[in-house]
């Protein structure tokens, strides 16, 4: 209807997890860096608690390559 075909948005777990919760995520472009940071560190998405494993949201992956040091992973929801 506006003619935006993609729109790229980096953003905090906040607006992350409420564009993933209302299915307005086609892509995913996330970064892994080789670093462990505990539990303090803010998450990704801000999604409902996971009271199971059968309530996880599944990724399918289509790329996967080394950029420097970190991974850059381009999946989309299943």
């Amino acid at each position: 209807r506006r003619g935006i075909n993609e729109l790229m948005a980096e953003s905090g777990f906040k607006l992350n997890g409420s564009l993933l919760r209302e299915g307005c995520v086609d892509e995913l472009i996330l970064y892994l860096a080789p670093a462990l940071v505990g539990d303090d560190a803010g998450g990704l998405f801000n999604l409902p608690t996971l009271t199971s494993l059968a309530d996880k949201r599944q990724l399918v992956f289509r790329d996967v390559r080394l950029i420097g040091r970190d991974l850059r992973i381009l999946a989309r929801p299943a």
